[in-house]
């Protein structure tokens, strides 16, 4: 039987991704149905939707939605309103996929994972670049000790300046501008590997001569371990391509991914990773297939509901995550 999601909230642009992959998996997931508050999230949604999905329904308030025969339900909505969504989830006992970053707010985040704790149920991150194959690569060497100790972490993830102006009005409302709005992708890699840095130090900026001066277009923050350092910068001034880069240095190897790619948009068939370990004449380049991104989460998501598995990414993890990136973001 496939499992029977919701989604409640429609207007994340990595939204449009889970759907597309639900409707090429029909034997594993299906959605029962949608809402979101906005009208007009859902007109721009049902233009497109309907033809994906069979029987496509939409559910005038999310307690209607909620009240269906669910097994989990996808929170898509905007980042200050996907906490809200994610408490009605619980209190109506389903389990929960939600979209990154896990809202704007630490200790509302804290109380909906206390509340999780307590009902013993799931609360999953969308990190969409968690399942990428190059980082697949990466977290599985980092875990198995290849790189000895770990000493350096760099990460970059720009934003294209042709978007610029969108992400100055789409991001308003939050303080840590471009930085806060992809920078969680790097955090979640940075913790993945190095846990719980005891101390971060942000640097965020407007460097455009473009309006509106309050913009955070260009964040680098500074992450303090024991024996690591952690370094993310994240402009909203790109012009150069491939230009979204990690690096991770320790005393036994190295890793490199040199085009991270562009997350839910086209990727190239392979998607390269130099690796280098002590004792290695020079840099080995490896060349894994791309992977289809978003059906990985889901089928995660599945497969811990069923038992079959534990959580590849913790609970636990994910409030460090979110902690250290309000805290680079200037939103603790």
């Amino acid at each position: 039987m496939p499992l029977k999601l919701a989604m409640l909230g429609m207007w994340h642009v990595h939204a449009d991704g889970i759907v597309r992959q639900v409707a090429a998996h029909p034997d594993e997931f299906t959605l029962i149905g949608f809402h979101d508050p906005d009208p007009q999230v859902v007109a721009a949604r049902s233009r497109t939707w309907p033809s994906q999905i069979p029987n496509y329904r939409l559910f005038d308030t999310a307690d209607e939605l909620l009240r269906q025969p669910l097994d989990g339900v996808v929170v898509e909505g905007r980042v200050y309103e996907n906490l809200r969504f994610a408490r009605q989830v619980l209190e109506r006992g389903h389990p929960v996929l939600l979209e990154k970053p896990a809202g704007d707010n630490l200790d509302e985040h804290r109380r909906l994972i206390d509340l999780a704790r307590q009902k013993n149920l799931h609360v999953q991150m969308i990190y969409l670049f968690r399942y990428m194959s190059a980082v697949q690569e990466l977290l599985t060497r980092g875990r198995r000790g290849d790189f000895g100790a770990i000493y350096e972490f760099r990460g970059r993830l720009p934003k294209e300046l042709t978007t610029y102006h969108r992400f100055a009005e789409e991001l308003n409302p939050y303080r840590g501008g471009i930085f806060f709005e992809m920078a969680g992708h790097l955090v979640d890699m940075l913790v993945a590997l190095l846990g719980k840095p005891r101390k971060v130090v942000p640097f965020l900026a407007h460097h455009h001569t473009a309006e509106p001066r309050a913009f955070i277009d260009h964040g680098v923050a500074v992450f303090e371990f024991e024996r690591a350092f952690g370094t993310i910068e994240v402009p909203a001034l790109e012009v150069a391509p491939h230009s979204r880069r990690i690096e991770v240095y320790g005393t036994e190897g190295a890793c490199i991914i040199p085009h991270l790619g562009s997350g839910h948009l086209g990727n190239n068939a392979v998607q390269p990773i130099e690796v280098f370990r002590n004792g290695m004449p020079d840099w080995q380049q490896l060349e894994p297939l791309a992977a289809t991104l978003q059906i990985a989460d889901l089928r995660e998501f599945a497969a811990v509901l069923a038992g079959t598995k534990s959580p590849d990414f913790s609970q636990e993890h994910d409030l460090i995550v979110q902690e250290a990136l309000l805290s680079a973001s200037g939103m603790v």
